[in-house]
């Protein structure tokens, strides 16, 4: 059941000084999550990073979780802006599409590790929030429709379930390989031999 934890925004930054504070917050404490992790971030901490009083940082965050969403919700975001497309193009087949997103995954991945590590450490309350569970349901709404339509002529029974499992194939071997650290032409070479791997098994055209 989803906790009741308040991690929306008190207001919206509209003018421009009220935006600049919001992104010093917002920079300050991804740069404490990535160097210190989430022992290091608190409240005080971030506002003397950024520079700004402790005021201005609770006049936007009510607590720390509520920065923690919204610097979760800007990395998803940078995510979608280069993942979406590839799935909306209509210049390749399932298999062409498949290969494409799953090599930018991991390179999206791989550019997020550090942080992506931190946030999942300090990010533990946010996960049964109404607002993170919606956040997860974005993902999965772009990605699923794609690889139920890739799949469905080959594998008609437990559709679901194979799904599921090509999903968690994905996202578990990009982050257990961005976390160990694997870049470049390595990382690529392994997004492509899960790509055939999937390919082959399912048939995917």
């Amino acid at each position: 059941m989803p906790r009741k934890l308040d991690i929306s925004l008190k207001k919206q930054p509209k003018q421009q000084r009220a935006i600049a504070t919001v992104e010093a917050i917002v920079e300050a404490a991804t740069y404490i999550l990535k160097r210190h992790g989430p022992a290091g971030f608190t409240a005080n901490k971030v506002a003397d990073k950024a520079g700004v009083n402790i005021a201005s940082y609770y006049q936007y965050f009510p607590n720390k979780e509520a920065l923690l969403f919204h610097i979760a919700q800007l990395t998803w975001d940078r995510q979608f802006a280069r993942l979406a497309p590839i799935l909306e193009r209509t210049d390749a087949g399932h298999a062409g599409k498949l290969r494409d997103f799953i090599r930018e995954f991991f390179l999206v991945e791989a550019a997020e590790a550090d942080l992506r590590q931190a946030l999942r450490l300090a990010a533990v309350e946010l996960r049964d929030t109404k607002e993170f569970e919606a956040l997860m349901a974005r993902g999965a709404a772009l990605t699923r429709p794609f690889i139920r339509d890739a799949i469905r002529a080959q594998a008609p029974a437990d559709l679901d379930f194979q799904v599921d499992f090509i999903l968690l194939m994905m996202t578990s071997f990009a982050e257990r390989t961005t976390d160990a650290g694997s870049a470049g032409a390595a990382l690529l070479r392994q997004a492509d031999l899960l790509t055939d791997m999937l390919v082959a098994h399912f048939g995917i055209a």
